[in-house]
């Protein structure tokens, strides 16, 4: 008899074991849709019990991790594609010009009926078009290489001396044409850690942008200052100048201000210079004073000694 008993004893615990069992699944399932619920339905004001120790607190901090995660990455992708279409919106804004520009030339050509001035006229303003078109692709093409950093800058220890000059002589044949002197102020030369090839289009463009907006018969200075940790070069024009509100804002990307629209440009060349100097460890700052002088330095890391 006592046999039985404890069979019968022993089913019943088995029986009672798989009820439980049995319970504790259902609540562990109805517990893991109720978090894929949630989930799906971005709702993230029932995860408040994430600091248990049990499985189901773990799985409901993992499921807010999961969400958090995937909310992150979906503000990011709605940033990258808001930047990617006000660059395209940029940069149709910039073409547009120098297009309709050689449009309007080539059927004017086309139709005869002109002057061999009025051909060699339209000619010209149909060769600037195309150069300008052409500078703006090699920027927009140099300037996307170095954001995804297709393009390695490999700065060394070398004089600075040669890079100054190289970038000056880029520039003086525009500086002859409205009579603008370039000065360079006596410096010691000292090695510099720079990559020579793109130090010298930033310190161009600077210089570029100089000519640009200075006015004629004026003259563009250019000093060397070394400091302890950079050194200094500084470029200084005396033309329009750049309003204080500005000053962050001429370093974006194709922003130009209100007192330069009349101007021909892009808003590419500070950019440009901006991301060069950053990519080796130096930076750009502006001081200006509208309509008295207008200087950019550029500061390099001096080598160590």
């Amino acid at each position: 008899m006592s046999i039985y008993i404890i069979s019968a004893a022993a089913i019943a615990c088995c029986i009672l074991t798989i009820i439980f069992c049995r319970r504790y699944v259902m609540k562990a399932f109805n517990a893991i849709d109720m978090v894929l619920d949630r989930i799906l339905s971005k709702d993230t004001s029932l995860f408040s019990d994430t600091t248990g120790e049990n499985r189901i607190s773990k799985l409901t901090h993992k499921a807010r991790r999961i969400m958090d995660r995937n909310v992150s990455e979906v503000a990011q992708t709605k940033e990258e594609k808001e930047t990617i279409q006000g660059f395209i919106s940029d940069m149709s804004h910039q073409m547009k010009t120098p297009l309709s520009g050689i449009s309007m030339y080539a059927d004017l050509l086309l139709e005869g009926n002109l002057s061999v001035e009025e051909q060699n006229e339209f000619l010209s303003r149909v060769k600037s078009s195309t150069d300008k078109l052409q500078w703006m692709m090699d920027s927009l093409i140099k300037m996307s290489r170095l954001e995804v950093g297709a393009i390695q800058l490999t700065p060394v220890s070398e004089n600075i001396r040669h890079t100054i000059s190289d970038a000056i002589g880029s520039v003086v044949a525009a500086a002859s044409m409205k009579n603008i002197n370039i000065s360079v102020a006596d410096f010691e030369d000292t090695p510099l850690y720079h990559d020579k090839r793109w130090t010298r289009e930033a310190i161009a463009n600077v210089l570029e942008n100089a000519v640009k907006y200075s006015v004629p018969d004026s003259e563009i200075e250019v000093s060397v200052e070394l400091l302890p940790l950079y050194t200094k070069i500084v470029i200084t024009d005396h033309g329009i100048g750049v309003d204080k509100s500005d000053w962050n804002m001429i370093f974006k990307r194709f922003y130009r201000g209100q007192s330069v629209k009349d101007n021909e440009g892009a808003g590419l060349g500070l950019y440009l210079a901006v991301l060069i100097m950053e990519k080796q460890g130096g930076y750009i700052m502006v001081d200006s004073i509208p309509g008295d002088f207008t200087s950019f330095s550029l500061f390099l890391q001096n080598c160590k000694k």
